[in-house]
């Protein structure tokens, strides 16, 4: 399935702030429907290298350096973060931070684009790289996990649980904080401490804004490729005149690369027309912003969790037609743009059209490179041999506890054990980790019934978890199937008064799984 419907109407217009679409994005298979990542095609057939610094040398090679000095490979330390991997160097965070990166440089000849493209969290202690990068041929980005990324281990490459992912990158792609970015060494105080625990980090120099503001700004260019294809693939239409509104659309997003000359407003009519039919309530422009979180403040503001359910960016009612020209240039290969030169390229796009090149398929690369065939300047970039690609089976056999696999294995039924893994194992081992987790579970679940303001912790299925399945988060608390899973967890817990839990602090109860590595493999 492609991102044709992620961005049409937010289901925050029937249930005030959930994208119905989410649900197309979840219901995604979590291998590409077409092509590989990017990050796929940088490794190859070969083993990711190791240790981290080398990583990140392969990946500067293939892009241009910046003027400025700073590598075009962006990277930030975030010791007390709020991703999976935000325990993983406990008790020394600042001696172990988590290390994030995003690829921020024009691509060298020869090579496909990386920037934008590619964004890193790298975890020494949990053993792990946790990749998003873009797929082209699937117009979107992939979310990934490096494991087994250590010394004598040969580091192993699958493909990540897309609808675990979702919960927090409900935008489905890369997510940043805001400024002033006080959980990176932005932040003085996190600088010093980092400064204090260790003299080197992977090579990562610690920079004050500048290096985070590069970040969240490639986050969020990269926000919006998802809505670029949106009016590439649905705003023009389908036919021969939405063919030749994606080719006018291209031959102006061209212009702008190679010369910086905007649209005239009368272009891209079509595009007008089309508007009012396609999104008579707007257009939603998803989020990449995580609140500002200052991790050394006294009291933590439970508004900063990244599980909550992100309202849009904004609503389009009308198209920005600069925007969209300019994003899609953003996206071409520079290299192969400067190959064009000042050649008149209108004849060769004709050709292209009437070969139906200029379908409702993703927007990508290979318009570029088929453009410059025709004028017959063919790109030769030998393509990578690529190993099969992998993600993780579901469990088959899930007995009486149906009701938690529905809800809760697309995050919980996995071999890492961040989120907790209860229900990945035999029967007999599910069975006891949901005894171990019963007071945690129930806690969690029963906040969907607690104002939000007065929750001690987010629940469970996340908001955005539950929007994916299709089900309104707002409803959610008085539903049938929530009551079966508190009957069916409470059962578990062998106590008179379970709502008890309630009044009790959350980091009191009893652990859910032993501690374990971000990435430790499960039996």
């Amino acid at each position: 399935m492609s991102l044709l419907h992620v961005h049409t109407l937010f289901l925050a217009l029937l249930l005030m702030c959930c994208d119905l679409n989410q649900a197309a994005h979840a219901l995604e298979s979590d291998l590409p429907p077409a092509g590989r990542s990017r990050f796929d095609e940088l490794v190859g057939n070969a083993p990711v290298p190791y240790p981290f610094p080398r990583l990140v040398k392969t990946i500067n090679a293939q892009m241009q350096p910046d003027r400025s000095g700073i590598p075009p490979l962006k990277i930030t330390l975030i010791p007390l973060g709020r991703s999976l991997q935000r325990d993983a160097g406990t008790p020394d965070v600042f001696r172990f931070p988590r290390v994030i990166a995003a690829a921020d440089g024009s691509n060298r000849p020869g090579v496909e684009p990386l920037k934008d493209r590619l964004f890193l969290g790298f975890h020494e202690k949990g053993k792990v790289i946790e990749v998003i990068s873009y797929n082209d041929a699937a117009g979107r980005f992939e979310f990934q996990v490096v494991r087994d990324y250590q010394a004598g281990k040969t580091p192993q490459v699958i493909y990540a649980r897309r609808g675990l992912c979702l919960a927090c990158h409900q935008n489905a792609g890369p997510i940043f904080s805001r400024p002033l970015w006080d959980e990176t060494p932005a932040n003085p105080a996190v600088a010093a401490r980092l400064r204090a625990a260790r003299h080197d980090f992977y090579g990562v120099r610690l920079t004050g804004t500048d290096v985070a503001y590069f970040i969240d700004t490639a986050a969020g260019r990269a926000n919006l490729f998802s809505v670029w294809q949106t009016l590439w693939q649905q705003g023009c239409g389908q036919g021969e005149t939405g063919d030749r509104c994606r080719m006018e659309t291209f031959a102006v997003a061209l212009a702008y690369a190679r010369s910086g000359s905007l649209p005239a407003p009368t272009l891209l009519a079509t595009l007008d027309r089309n508007w009012a039919i396609r999104w008579p309530q707007g257009l939603t422009i998803p989020d990449h912003n995580l609140p500002n979180r200052d991790p050394l403040a006294a009291m933590q503001d439970p508004a900063n969790d990244p599980l909550r359910l992100r309202p849009p960016l904004a609503i389009w009612h009308a198209p920005d037609k600069t925007a969209f020209v300019v994003g899609l240039a953003g996206m071409l290969d520079s290299a192969a743009v400067r190959q064009l030169g000042r050649r008149d390229v209108n004849a060769a796009l004709e050709k292209l059209r009437a070969r139906g090149e200029f379908g409702t398929g993703p927007f990508g690369q290979s318009l570029l490179h088929d453009l410059l065939a025709e004028l017959g300047m063919p790109r030769h970039i030998s393509p990578a041999r690529l190993p099969p690609a992998h993600t993780e089976p579901y469990s088959q056999d899930i007995g009486t506890r149906a009701v938690f696999y529905a809800h809760c294995a697309m995050c919980h039924d996995t071999t890492l054990a961040h989120p907790p893994n209860f229900l990945h194992g035999s029967p007999a081992q599910v069975e006891a980790k949901l005894g171990q987790c019963a007071a945690r579970i129930f806690v969690r679940l029963s906040m969907a019934g607690v104002a939000e303001s007065a929750r001690s912790v987010s629940p469970m299925p996340p908001a955005a978890a539950l929007a994916s399945l299709g089900i309104d988060p707002h409803r959610w608390a008085g539903s049938p199937a929530l009551a079966a899973l508190k009957q069916g967890i409470a059962t578990r817990l062998r106590m008179p008064s379970p709502a008890s839990l309630l009044q009790q602090p959350y980091a009191s109860l009893p652990p859910c799984l032993p501690q374990a590595a971000y990435a430790e493999r499960a039996p």
